[in-house]
């Protein structure tokens, strides 16, 4: 018995692999959200102070500091207590798009960039900063640390430029640790592989679903990259913004392209109407104000993964089953791993989460279908094809049909007599009608399952089909394993 075989005995029903992909789903939540690598931090400021245009200090905090065509000033209260974490050397690490002046107690102890009050005056820090807390300044008790901040090389507005002011053990460099993307590591060289291997199964088997998971996949990758640029250079800050443009940019690449494989299995009026919703709400949320660029940035790609879910919703209430019908799940993972944290859903989570949706593409290869699905949609199969010659329509029997070929912009009908006839559509454009029994086998062949006598194979995995007529039809190896199963059910 071949592997093949194996695979389509023991294949899941459609409702224990959609339980699977939510255990899996479970497990990329926790493994995200509870084994992230988090540096010791003995301080982390958050409540602060704000001088004012009146020269009033006025309560505020950390998240609502946004860039500003002056310098600001803001202040923290540092409580120091006598134990020994105080007595080892001490970082204080700033991360953030600004340039800054900081002071302990009044006193200068170290400089982010240069300030200034305009773009040639300020000299721009490095993306994230540490310096030295000499050990005289960490005695007992309460202590202000005063952070001078301009942001004049910064030309998009940014609500929220303190990333995060720390106090950790020593540490030279303020540059994030590499170990911190270890686990984001991996899974850029799992998406690297899987993206183009299911975007060549796409290409060769001529399945779309394939296709645009390789096309998603190779956003993700430029998202991932984007993000992993922070912990491999220590650039200037205003360099973030191009950061930030890549990943966003590359995120409503990947949201679009789902919700475009879907309107393409659908391919309704109601499909077209979400996807144009899907951009109408992308433009709302990049307008609409927000706490964080991470914040806006996680809901629009998430707003486009649900205008991809309900775009499959009809396809549901039919029971037409889809790998992509497992997209609500998706999306409902990526708003738990939202809510737990942003920043842990766009450094870790998204990137779990789009390893498991392209590769379990493979593993649903060998899912069996309920052979009811297919009677229900058979209302809508084509039973006749048209064909358009010298101004005249000719009607062929798709029982009469054993294979389609694709021949440039044309696709050539063969018929079960040993003649064929040129159509006025390409091939794929034939196989979204729905030909009764049809199923694309080859990126340049579709055959009628009604005609297939057996499947044969030789060394270096080259398959074929053997048809009724005697004809020999070449198959993807792509698609052996799940045109196996078509031909048992069928």
């Amino acid at each position: 018995m071949s592997s093949s075989d194996k695979n389509i005995k023991s294949a899941m029903s459609v409702w224990r692999f959609l339980i699977f992909i939510s255990l899996v789903y479970a497990a990329s939540l926790f493994l995200s959200h509870r084994t992230a690598l988090v540096d010791t931090v003995y301080w982390s400021g958050y409540n602060l102070q704000v001088l004012n245009e009146n020269g009033i200090w006025k309560d505020g905090n950390r998240m609502d500091i946004g860039n500003e065509n002056k310098t600001q000033e803001i202040l923290f209260s540092i409580n120091i207590d006598d134990s020994d974490k105080w007595k080892q050397p001490i970082s204080l690490r700033l991360g953030g798009p600004f340039s800054a002046q900081v002071l302990w107690d009044g006193e200068n102890i170290g400089n982010k960039g240069t300030l200034g009050n305009n773009n040639s005056d300020e000299v721009a820090g490095p993306i994230d900063f540490s310096l030295f807390v000499p050990s005289r300044l960490l005695h007992a008790g309460i202590h202000q640390l005063q952070i001078r901040i301009s942001t004049q090389h910064l030309l998009m507005k940014d609500n929220s430029i303190l990333h995060f002011v720390l106090l950790t053990p020593y540490q030279h460099n303020g540059q994030r640790d590499l170990r911190y993307y270890a686990l984001p590591l991996v899974i850029l060289s799992g998406l690297i592989i899987l993206s183009i291997q299911s975007f060549r199964i796409g290409k060769n088997a001529g399945n779309i679903v394939h296709t645009g998971l390789g096309v998603y996949g190779f956003f993700i990758i430029f998202t991932l990259i984007a993000e992993l640029s922070r912990a491999v250079i220590n650039y200037p800050y205003h360099y973030h913004e191009l950061r930030s443009v890549i990943g966003w940019w590359s995120l409503m690449g990947a949201g679009f392209t789902l919700i475009y494989i879907c309107h393409r299995i659908v391919c309704s009026n109601f499909s077209k109407a979400l996807l144009a919703l899907g951009i109408l709400a992308v433009l709302i949320n990049n307008f609409y104000p927000m706490k964080s660029e991470d914040l806006q940035l996680a809901i629009g790609f998430i707003l486009l993964v649900l205008a991809s879910s309900l775009i499959l919703a009809p396809l549901l209430i039919i029971k037409q089953f889809s790998y992509l019908s497992t997209l609500p799940i998706f999306c409902l993972a990526c708003l738990i791993s939202a809510k737990l944290s942003i920043g842990l859903f766009l450094d870790s989570f998204l990137f779990i989460a789009s390893l498991i949706i392209i590769g379990g593409a493979w593993r649903w290869t060998y899912v069996d279908i309920p052979k009811e699905t297919g009677n229900q949609n058979s209302i809508e199969e084509l039973r006749q094809f048209t064909i358009k010659s010298k101004g005249e329509h000719k009607l062929i029997s798709v029982a009469d049909c054993y294979a389609l070929k694709a021949e440039g912009n044309f696709t050539s009908v063969m018929l079960l007599d040993g003649s064929s006839i040129l159509h006025q559509d390409g091939i794929g454009t034939i196989i979204e009608t729905k030909p009764a029994s049809f199923v694309r086998v080859h990126k340049s062949f579709a055959i009628n399952l009604n005609a297939v006598v057996a499947i044969k194979s030789a060394v270096g995995s080259k398959y074929w089909l053997e048809m009724k007529n005697q004809e020999k039809i070449p198959v993807s190896r792509y698609r052996v394993a799940e045109l196996r199963s078509l031909l048992n059910h069928n």
